[in-house]
């Protein structure tokens, strides 16, 4: 395995337990920290595809700034923009209580935005998941 394949490999793994461990959260009802992860792993997961083709500074947290990004390697990367949109809303809020209007994240967020936040990430995990299926068999 190529360094560029190792630390792609590196951020897809976690990305896909960040994706797990959402889904845990969401099934207990935790579901703005479910929301955050699902942002969390879709954004490891985006920039895990960026490592394997070779880039190196990755700083955006956005989702769709960094889907923009692989689309310049795949077009198929356009077609998951709009879940990045959904998943980028949860980046802040869900986590700080100023990020939400005269409440806390854990009061506003419901099982329906874990629902949205998982299907996004699904699309995501989806489209990137095939350029690792050789690399990550074993894990």
């Amino acid at each position: 395995m190529n360094n560029n394949e190792n630390e792609g490999l590196r951020w897809f793994l976690q990305g896909r337990r960040d994706g797990r461990t959402a889904k845990r959260n969401a099934d207990n009802a935790d579901y703005e920290v479910a929301c955050f992860l699902f942002q969390q792993g879709a954004e490891k997961v985006l920039k895990a595809f960026l490592f394997l083709k070779g880039e190196r500074a990755i700083l955006s947290h956005s989702t769709l700034k960094i889907a923009e990004q692989c689309n310049s390697y795949d077009s198929h990367f356009k077609a998951i923009f709009e879940a990045c949109e959904q998943l980028d809303i949860f980046y802040i809020p869900t986590r700080y209580p100023n990020g939400i209007p005269d409440g806390v994240p854990y009061e506003f967020f419901k099982k329906h935005h874990a629902v949205t936040g998982q299907h996004a990430y699904s699309r995501i995990f989806d489209l990137v998941s095939p350029y690792f299926s050789s690399l990550a068999d074993s894990h």
